[in-house]
C-alpha cells in the first residue's frame, strides 16, 4: 500500500468506531446510517446458506503458506528479477485451479488475472477481487512485503480456489496488480483497457496485520460504494466474521481501489489497523495475523458472492448496472 496522508488519532486513517462489544446493537445503527432510504429491502440481508459454507472452504494454512512463498523471494520490487519470478509463481498458482482463464495482462506493467466465467451470459458486468504484488521496502533488496500485501495475495488466490468451485451469474475475476507502490500503475492500466463494466471491485492491501488481537478493520468506501460499505457492516454479523469495524470515506488512503473510484465503479477495501513492519526488511511472515487474514477473507466473500450472484441460492441479484462516470 503507498504511504498514507492521512488525519488520524491513532494509526491513518479517520474513522467511525464500531466497539467490538456492542457489534451486533451499533452495526444495525451503522447500517441505518449509511444504507439509503428503502435501500434495506432492495439489498436484502438475507442469511445464504450458499455463501455461509464457501466461507467455511477458507483454509488458514493456504493463506499461511502462500504468505511464506511470497515472502522467501528477497525482493518483489517493480523491476526486479525477483517481481517476475512472483508473476510467474501467481500465473501458475492460477493455471492450477480448474475453471479459470488466466492471463498475464497490461503489458510491461504484468498484471495477472484469472476469470471464472459467469453463467449468465446476459450479463456484461464483472465482479473483480485484486491484492498487489509488488513490495516495497527501505532496503529494496530485502522487500519480503509478508503483511503488505503477500497476504493480500493469499487470500485472493483462496478466494479464486474456493469460487472456482461453484458458478455464479456473473463472471468474477481474480486480479493480482503489479507496480502499486509505484503509484497504482498496474489497476490503472486494467480500468483504462477495461472491456466490460464493473459491477464491484474490492481490494485486499494491508490487511492481514492484528498483532494486539483487537479485530478491528477498517472498510474503505466512497459515496457508490456506501451500499457495498453498508452490506459488508451487515454481514459481518451475518455470517460471524464478528470485526470491529471501522468505516472510512476520506478518500485519502491510497491504493488499488482509486483507480476503480475514479472511473466511477463501486469500489470498497479492507484494512488492518495499523501498518506495523510495513515497507521494511522486517515485513516478515510472523507479523501476519492469519486467523484475522481468514476471517476478512470470508467478509469479502460474502459480499463478492452476493454481488456475482451465486446460483444455488437462486436469489435476485441486487447490484444494479455500473455507469463508469464522465
Amino acid at each position: 500500500m503507498q504511504p498514507f496522508e492521512c488525519n488520524s488519532t491513532r494509526y491513518g486513517c479517520r474513522r467511525f468506531l464500531v466497539h467490538y462489544a456492542l457489534l451486533l446493537l451499533v452495526g444495525v445503527a451503522v447500517l441505518l446510517m449509511i444504507i439509503p432510504a428503502g435501500a434495506a429491502e432492495t439489498f436484502g440481508m438475507d442469511y445464504d446458506p450458499a455463501i455461509a459454507s464457501m466461507i467455511a472452504e477458507i483454509d488458514e494454512s493456504e493463506l499461511r503458506n502462500t504468505t511464506s512463498d511470497l515472502s522467501s523471494i528477497p525482493t518483489r520490487a517493480y523491476g526486479s528479477d525477483g517481481n517476475r519470478v512472483a508473476g510467474e509463481y501467481i500465473f501458475q498458482r492460477l493455471s492450477a485451479i480448474p475453471g479459470l482463464e488466466v492471463e498475464f495482462q497490461g503489458g510491461e506493467v504484468n498484471n495477472v488475472i484469472a476469470r471464472l466465467p459467469g453463467a449468465n451470459t446476459s450479463l456484461n458486468e464483472v465482479v473483480v477481487v485484486g491484492a498487489h504484488y509488488d513490495s516495497l521496502s527501505s532496503d529494496p533488496a530485502r522487500a519480503p512485503g509478508a503483511t503488505d500485501n503477500g497476504c493480500g495475495v493469499a487470500i485472493v488466490l483462496e478466494l479464486a480456489r474456493v469460487m472456482s468451485g461453484h458458478s455464479f451469474d456473473r463472471t468474477v475475476e481474480f486480479a493480482f496488480w503489479n507496480a502499486e507502490e509505484d503509484g497504482s500503475y498496474g489497476s490503472s492500466a486494467y480500468v483504462e483497457n477495461a472491456t466490460a463494466p464493473v459491477a464491484l471491485y474490492f481490494n485486499y492491501d494491508s490487511a492481514c496485520y492484528d498483532p494486539e488481537n483487537w479485530s478491528v478493520l477498517d472498510i474503505i468506501y466512497d459515496n457508490r460504494s456506501r451500499e457495498a460499505a453498508a452490506l459488508l457492516a451487515g454481514y459481518n454479523v451475518l455470517y460471524g466474521t464478528n470485526f470491529s469495524l471501522t468505516l472510512n470515506n476520506y478518500q485519502t488512503c491510497s491504493s488499488d481501489h482509486i483507480p476503480f473510484q475514479a472511473r466511477g465503479y463501486p469500489a470498497v477495501a479492507t484494512h488492518s489497523d495499523g501498518h506495523g513492519p510495513a515497507h521494511t526488511p522486517d515485513d516478515t511472515p510472523e507479523h501476519v495475523s492469519f486467523e484475522y487474514a481468514k476471517r476478512n477473507a470470508g467478509l469479502g466473500l460474502s459480499l463478492i458472492a452476493k454481488v456475482a450472484g451465486i446460483r444455488e441460492d437462486g436469489s435476485d441479484l441486487f447490484v444494479q448496472k455500473a455507469r463508469p462516470a464522465g
